[in-house]
């Protein structure tokens, strides 16, 4: 029998056919060279409207294009955090996160959140906070719990960064994925807080454009920017130019595949939300944004990773453990109190 992998931060779709011809154009037209290493204006363009669309106003001319989000991430720690710095980060989390702390010298600091609707308490982020946090990352709709962070949980958090003088790192991945007619709302829209976010987002999710690898920086500042940029100039330098136009086809052009996809992975967290559901010992909360399913297995007794060992033996499905996503699901008392964590399945 084939294993079923369910466990990654993979659309099950493929990339819709127009940017696959844009990119395919822009080759045809002779866009193989190096360009403009600030990206092409139209792309960064793009990006600008994008997010005057959410409130936020941003000069194109301080858009930082990146290969894949996930440079993003490295990219916001080396501009914002330095050795022995602390940077605060919600509970569970997104564990690719974690990977370049080592390396960077600074430290994590976790904030619990509710398990029953991921939900967090602004108290517990103050008692987080010591004079060597510099950040806090924040990501709404979230990976892995799917949650959409409320009004008051953005204000919440937007006093705190003023007060506290923490800048806000907000990975905006998930931003065009939401349910029920959820709103994404970006923290840099609120009074004062443009100047206090750095913004990341990307098109593999929303796009299906993981192997593509495109990101973007929304830095909240000219000298942030400066600091990126000399970043960008001393690793990857520049993305190809077929490929920003590709990315811009994504942006600016017909949406309509981005609302078939939602409308897929919709369908698809019903039937998961229920099939969990209807399992003896498990509760799991219906996720308002992001492809992600969280259930919670711990009165079955098992860490998270011998669970995920039991369903790959026994149902030949592969799920992400869910210790991997934070602190708060490792063993904190003789009763186990992990979660396992699958990404919605390919197929209702």
């Amino acid at each position: 029998m084939r294993l079923i992998s369910i466990g990654g931060g993979e659309p099950e779709y493929d990339t819709p056919s127009n940017i696959i011809d844009a990119m395919k154009q822009a080759m045809d037209d002779g866009y193989t060279h190096y360009g403009d290493f600030r990206h092409i204006p139209e792309l960064r363009k793009a990006v600008s409207d994008k997010y005057k669309r959410y409130g936020v106003e941003v000069d194109p001319e301080q858009v930082i294009i990146t290969p894949g989000s996930t440079m993003g991430i490295y990219m916001a720690y080396k501009a914002f955090l330095e050795r022995g710095d602390e940077l605060i980060v919600m509970d569970p989390c997104f564990f690719g996160y974690f990977m370049a702390v080592e390396e960077q010298g600074f430290k994590t600091i976790p904030v619990k959140r509710s398990k029953e609707d991921w939900s967090f308490s602004i108290e517990d982020v103050y008692a987080a906070t010591t004079d060597k946090t510099k950040a806090l990352l924040m990501c709404s709709p979230d990976n892995p719990t799917g949650a959409i962070l409320s009004d008051t949980e953005l204000k919440e958090l937007a006093e705190y960064s003023k007060e506290k003088g923490v800048k806000i790192i907000s990975d905006d991945i998930y931003d065009e994925i939401r349910y029920d007619g959820a709103e994404f709302k970006s923290i840099a829209a609120l009074p004062d807080m443009k100047e206090n976010t750095l913004i990341l987002n990307g098109l593999s999710k929303t796009y299906a454009m993981t192997g593509w690898r495109v990101g973007y920086i929304i830095p909240p500042n000219k000298e942030t920017y400066d600091k990126l940029f000399s970043i960008q100039m001393s690793t990857y330098l520049v993305l190809n130019q077929a490929l920003q136009y590709a990315s811009l086809e994504a942006l600016n052009g017909p949406q309509d595949s981005v609302r078939e996809m939602v409308k897929g992975y919709r369908e698809k967290r019903e039937y998961v939300v229920d099939t969990w559901n209807d399992i003896p010992k498990v509760s799991i909360s219906k996720p308002k944004g992001a492809f992600y399913a969280f259930p919670d297995l711990s009165a079955y007794g098992m860490s998270s990773a011998k669970m995920a060992q039991y369903i790959r033996e026994e149902a030949k499905v592969a799920i992400t453990p869910g210790h991997l996503f934070g602190d708060c699901l490792l063993y904190t008392s003789p009763s186990p109190r992990d979660l396992s964590t699958s990404r919605m399945p390919s197929s209702a």
